[in-house]
């Protein structure tokens, strides 16, 4: 009876310690980071029109794990970090972002701009590198560009506050 309680623990006793053994090594990936960065722009237009711009980064810092150099014959050697791969994702939303169409005319497109205030139609034009030249009215004119996403970027100068507004039309 005493050797089969002793055999009992004893195998108890290997388990335990092969599941904590195996618990160390399924941590390695504690060479990483990850960070979150939200930044929220509210945008107010001419109209009186508030826009709300959500911008997301997420960054993702991993360093190299290389053995010491001076550990090279011993049997347990030590790990250091090296220099860290920073990688950056980014993301963008608007809660009311406008949307756009487009239909193209043979110099470039006439695009509709949807948004609360009311649709515009416009021609635009490009003018080089991926940029287009937008007429938004007899003596409005803005540059506007595709990003990755196929959002179409239109940048406009408001000379009563002198500044350069931003608004960014989702693809319809």
């Amino acid at each position: 009876m005493r050797t089969i309680k002793i055999l009992t623990t004893a195998i108890c006793m290997s388990c335990i310690s092969v599941v904590f053994a195996q618990s160390d090594e399924s941590n390695a990936n504690n060479n990483s980071s990850k960070e979150t960065v939200t930044k929220i722009i509210r945008i107010k237009g001419p109209n009186g029109e508030e826009k709300v711009i959500k911008k997301q980064e997420v960054i993702t810092k991993k360093a190299k794990i290389k053995l010491n150099p001076d550990d090279q014959d011993k049997t347990n050697q030590t790990a250091i970090y090296g220099d860290e791969e920073v990688a950056i994702q980014k993301s963008h939303s608007a809660s009311d972002m406008a949307k756009y169409s487009k239909i193209s005319d043979g110099k470039g497109y006439v695009m509709t701009f949807f948004n609360k205030s009311g649709n515009k139609v416009s021609k635009v034009r490009p003018v080089s590198s991926g940029y287009y030249i937008v007429n938004l009215g007899n003596k409005d004119n803005g540059l506007g560009h595709f990003d990755k996403d196929k959002n179409f970027i239109v940048e406009t100068y408001d000379s009563n506050v002198d500044k350069v507004i931003t608004t960014i039309y989702k693809a319809n």
